[in-house]
């Protein structure tokens, strides 16, 4: 059955042997183990079928058909045998959506605070404890924070769930085993924001324009707030949008450490030397360039919302 689908998709073909001399040669291989890598076969008594893998870049073209011409994503063969891969994605694109969702609505006013307040207090006591941190924060890899956390909170202490709670447990538990995954995936963005504020918030401090709006007899918070904040978003709002990408990766590793069941553990499963799972690795990079591409589109747009000025293509 299972090779039957896979010539119908066009990832296989097939021929019948119903010649005695060959049929012998393929038994005898099959009965030592020395039948071809490439090749399968199903011995029906008075012939064998033998299924071949057609070329990689010919397979490659009838999954994109499948994927147009009937939204076949094509069946797991490894990790969830013979279910469909878009249900096996489906299943478990909710949670890690909602992980880095809740992670960045988490890390962003956080590193916004951050920043405008070293930015602000520059080269004064605050401005350098929040530099010096920074540099720790982003000097250490997020899956180490990640099993740092999980020894202390919820071995050692058990404040939280060691492991990532299941489905059908109640609202507060799962609420509490979102809280080391997000802590961990917002460890080092936290520091890169607050970083990249600091750098565009004091640029723009010490530009010309809110020197001249000062003079005109705004104080110092209207001048920030109205011209200076601003200003400093233009950069800072389309790299935010990327970042959600970047902590999309990231979370992977993240969720294989703390067993929680997103596209990320799946795709490692599937990643498996000697046990890959070809469509599912196909359909998850997918999804995952799929976010990126929406990020794409989604900064561009961001661009005129922020400064009216900034049009794509509009006329001078």
């Amino acid at each position: 059955m299972h090779f039957n689908k896979q010539v119908s998709d066009g990832y296989m073909d097939f021929r019948l042997i119903e010649d005695p001399e060959e049929m012998a040669e393929i038994r005898k291989k099959i009965s030592t183990g020395e039948t071809l890598r490439s090749s399968y076969y199903e011995d029906k008594g008075e012939f064998i079928r033998a299924y071949e893998p057609i070329p990689i870049s010919r397979q490659y073209f009838s999954w994109v058909k499948n994927i147009v011409t009937k939204w076949d994503w094509g069946l797991s063969t490894r990790v969830e045998v013979g279910r469909p891969v878009f249900d096996i994605l489906k299943d478990r694109i909710p949670t890690t959506m909602t992980l880095n969702i809740v992670a960045l609505l988490f890390y962003i006013p956080i590193g916004l605070t951050l920043g405008i307040i070293a930015a602000l207090k520059k080269n004064k006591p605050s401005d350098n404890f929040i530099t010096i941190a920074v540099m720790v924060m982003i000097s250490i890899p997020g899956f180490v924070v990640m099993i740092i956390l999980v020894m202390i909170f919820g071995y050692h202490l058990e404040w939280v769930p060691s492991i990532f709670p299941a489905k059908d447990v109640d609202m507060a538990l799962r609420i509490r085993g979102l809280i080391l995954p997000v802590m961990a995936l917002s460890f080092w963005p936290v520091a890169w924001l607050t970083r990249l504020t600091r750098a565009e918030l004091t640029e723009v401090l010490t530009s010309e324009f809110l020197l001249l709006a000062r003079t005109k007899g705004l104080t110092r918070r209207q001048a920030v707030i109205r011209h200076a904040m601003r200003n400093s978003m233009v950069p800072l709002v389309p790299t935010i949008i990327f970042s959600f990408v970047g902590i999309l990766g990231g979370s992977v590793i993240m969720e294989m450490i703390y067993s929680i069941p997103g596209t990320g553990q799946v795709f490692i499963r599937a990643l498996t030397k000697n046990a890959y799972d070809y469509n599912l690795l196909l359909s998850n990079s997918a999804f995952y360039t799929s976010i990126g591409l929406f990020a794409t589109l989604v900064v561009d747009l961001t661009y005129g919302i922020i400064d009216p000025r900034i049009r794509m293509g509009g006329k001078k």
